[in-house]
């Protein structure tokens, strides 16, 4: 078997990539920081940055004063030399986003479904990309390709993720129409329909990625992201990438049995929007329909139960995540409204401090959140295409 190892032009990428990330975390960064931050030549680091503003992915904004000789030029991100396109679909509803190289959004579109069949999530993604394309216009060859962000086990739990009283009533034909979902068809087709390369990653792990490519200075480089939205999954990154295991497994929260099934016997079921909905359900209360009205006091004390009694069902679960990995974070992005991920965040806390002998990491709410599964989608082409990740530095091993 061959050893693993790089070439010349696999370092001279991931030394690009390490520059343009650089650029990205501190604007106006000069060529000498960068050569303090990285210890590459100051030849190395002029060569790579000229080839990147003749690429007009970054440009000059003007010149470090009061050094000695000539003065260094400042370096920014261009926010127009490269676009990210996303879609994300999930059980509840299909979103598109556009982000340009900067990271920031450009475009955010949304359609609620419930459970979208093969027919359904093809026209609606289609209107989604021709709505991208009339923004963009000419600059649409600057997309750098089509991120693809969905649950997996799309067809899977119905009988307690479905709300919908229709589709409760015939589950046999939808989870038949769901069966499609188990297939990579529907990247092909973004892929073709577009005719950019479509990166496809769980929703969870997109959502993780996204706080890699637009976390600020201080961000976490080992955390665990808990994505929770009609279902919930999970995400490992370790040393600022994502991690998959042996299978491309790793991280699936979901997956784990709840502590006493109360809310459903997986994660997946307990820690969701269709737990949430139940509940209220069971308390004969309608879900809020607006933002604003989730802050409505008389919904408090529901919500409040609905966290604690949640809290408790994934404490065991977490509470092995913190002893098998010692994140610096547990993260949580997700569709939570605001109030209720407040609460959540407040019972776990709590209740992790009666369980277990290591300290409990900080929770936080994810910096992307609501939209973490759409802008987690339209951060793949970028990330895939421009973070400097390690695995570029090697070939492959094979057998011979």
């Amino acid at each position: 078997m061959k050893s693993s190892g790089s070439t010349s032009e696999q370092s001279r990428i991931y030394n690009e990539r390490i520059i343009l990330h650089l650029v990205r975390q501190y604007p106006e960064i000069s060529r000498v920081s960068i050569a303090e931050q990285t210890g590459l030549s100051a030849q190395t680091i002029s060569v790579i940055t000229s080839s990147l503003l003749e690429q007009q992915l970054l440009h000059i904004t003007g010149k470090v004063q009061g050094r000695r000789g000539q003065p260094s030029i400042k370096l920014s991100i261009n926010e127009k030399g490269a676009y990210g396109l996303g879609i994300n679909v999930d059980r509840d509803h299909i979103s598109a986003a556009l982000l340009d190289f900067s990271g920031a959004c450009v475009l955010l579109l949304e359609r609620d479904v419930s459970f979208p069949s093969e027919v359904l999530a093809k026209k609606i993604a289609q209107d989604l990309i021709d709505e991208v394309k009339a923004t963009l216009a000419d600059d649409w060859n600057k997309v750098q390709g089509i991120g693809l962000a969905r649950p997996d086990y799309m067809d899977g739990w119905l009988d307690s993720l479905v709300t919908d009283s229709n589709q409760r009533d015939n589950l046999d034909d939808l989870e038949s129409a769901l069966k499609y979902w188990q297939s990579d068809a529907f990247e092909y087709w973004l892929a073709e329909v577009t005719g950019l390369v479509c990166f496809c990653e769980i929703d969870a792990v997109a959502a993780a990625t996204s706080e890699l490519l637009l976390a600020t200075e201080s961000s976490q480089k080992d955390f665990f992201y808990l994505f929770v939205s009609t279902a919930c999954g999970g995400s490992f990154v370790a040393n600022g990438e994502c991690y998959f295991g042996a299978t491309g497994k790793a991280g699936s929260f979901g997956l784990i049995p709840s502590a006493t099934g109360k809310h459903g016997k997986w994660i997946l079921e307990a820690l969701s929007l269709s737990s949430l909905h139940r509940f209220f359900a069971a308390n004969l209360m309608a879900l809020p329909l607006t933002e604003s009205a989730w802050l409505d006091t008389r919904y408090a004390t529901i919500i409040d139960q609905w966290a604690n009694e949640v809290s408790l069902e994934v404490k065991p679960a977490l509470a092995s995540v913190v002893a098998l990995y010692d994140p610096e974070a547990i993260l949580i992005g997700g569709r939570l409204p605001q109030p209720v991920l407040t609460s959540l965040i407040t019972h776990i806390e709590t209740s992790q401090k009666t369980h277990g002998l290591l300290p409990f990491p900080p929770v936080r709410i994810a910096q992307t959140s609501y939209v973490a599964g759409v802008l987690g989608a339209a951060v793949l082409p970028l990330y895939e295409t421009f973070a400097p990740q390690k695995n570029i530095l090697f070939l492959n091993a094979k057998e011979k």
